[in-house]
């Protein structure tokens, strides 16, 4: 006959409930953050709103310094991280490779980022007014 011993000592048994303290503890503090995770979300987007408002000249001097054309102006609005860069340079008429070298400088600049692979996104939501471009 086979008995498995379930003896535990002293030390294991407060490791055990430690660990399901934790447990408790962890899960408790998901639940309330959740709740207040949505309102910290709202108050940075507001935060960052500030900063972009406040960064606004430079921002614009930075891009100016950058997109010295047309073209290259249009390709900063299209980079909002749905496009690739093809479908950038196909909407704007510019090879791959212009959109490319262009986006490179952006993001030398700090101006852009890639969340995704090819798919360039503008750090800042800003496009100039005086621009007078048409979105398609």
């Amino acid at each position: 006959m086979f008995f498995i011993n379930f003896t535990y000592s002293k030390q294991d048994i407060e490791k055990r409930k430690l660990f399901i303290n934790f447990n408790v503890v962890f899960y408790m503090i998901v639940m309330i953050s959740e709740k207040s995770f949505m309102k910290l979300i709202d108050e940075v987007t507001e935060i960052r709103k500030l900063v972009e408002l406040l960064a606004k000249e430079t921002i614009r001097k930075d891009l100016e310094d950058i997109a010295t054309t047309v073209d290259r102006q249009r390709i900063w609005t299209h980079c909002d991280g749905s496009l690739n860069t093809e479908e950038i340079a196909q909407k704007v008429n510019v090879s791959q490779r212009s959109v490319q070298r262009f986006v490179k400088e952006l993001r030398e600049a700090d101006l852009i980022k890639n969340e995704r692979r090819g798919y360039p996104k503008r750090r800042f939501d800003y496009i100039p007014s005086d621009w007078h471009i048409e979105m398609e």
